[in-house]
């Protein structure tokens, strides 16, 4: 029975892993050329194309209280980004312009899965 209990404890946090695995695939693959995910330096700063990633956590944990209302929003906005729905001022758009829509580049599922690995 114990150790029946032993692997299935193994074997869950085997599938959780390899779900977070995919997830950071997934983010580097579809996130980071344009957002920074790792801490600056001077070449990545003269070359940044967008807010860095812990600038839009930030700005997502200051806008919703709530994870899933935010993680709903992050998904819905990286398919649909228009000008009215962004969280960031006015400013970050005339520096960075508006984020192109992933729609067709990246499924939903995988925008949640991403959504998801952010909010842990």
């Amino acid at each position: 029975m114990k150790i029946k209990l032993l692997l299935a404890v193994l074997l869950s946090s085997t599938l959780s892993l390899s779900a977070d695995d995919n997830a950071q695939e997934l983010l580097e693959k579809h996130c980071t050329t344009c957002h920074m995910t790792s801490s600056s330096t001077q070449t990545k700063s003269d070359k940044i194309i967008a807010p860095p990633m812990w600038g839009v956590m930030k700005k997502m944990r200051q806008n919703f209280k709530n994870d899933d209302e935010a993680m709903k929003f992050l998904v819905d906005y990286s398919l649909n980004p228009t000008e009215a729905e962004m969280i960031f001022p006015l400013a970050t758009k005339e520096y960075f312009g508006l984020m192109p829509s992933l729609k067709g580049k990246v499924s939903q599922k995988d925008l949640e899965t991403i959504a998801k690995y952010l909010y842990k």
